[in-house]
């Protein structure tokens, strides 16, 4: 018994030097599916988020004097000056606050629907 051990240990080493036996590469191949699926999702990720800042980019290059926006912290304004990385936007009546262009969450659409709605009624 210990002779035929020996002897299919040695036929196992014969064979390993000559090459390797077919299974082997079976194993690495398995992961390469998922390696793929994992780079695909990276890549659809990434042009996503791309897209998302390209889009905030065209809305804070879009703001103007007299723009209204809501800033991330809440506050409505409308935007009183545009300086260079940042903007003054005017809160109340004569309160002026200086705000980053990164603190702008977006454009106050609202408030000029209901302006625009306000306007129509008057007349």
């Amino acid at each position: 018994m210990f002779n035929q051990l020996l002897a299919d240990a040695a036929q196992a080493a014969a064979q390993n030097s000559q090459g390797a036996p077919a299974g082997a590469g079976s194993g690495l191949m398995s992961f390469v599916p998922m390696i793929l699926v994992f780079v695909v999702l990276i890549f659809f990720m990434n042009r996503s988020q791309q897209k998302q800042q390209k889009k905030r980019q065209e809305m804070l290059d879009k703001i103007a004097k007299g723009t209204p926006v809501l800033l991330n912290s809440g506050v409505y304004g409308k935007v009183a000056e545009v300086r260079g990385d940042s903007f003054i936007i005017e809160i109340a009546d004569k309160v002026l606050v200086r705000v980053s262009k990164n603190g702008v969450a977006c454009i106050d659409d609202a408030e000029n629907a209901d302006g625009a709605s306000a306007g129509k009624a008057e007349k």
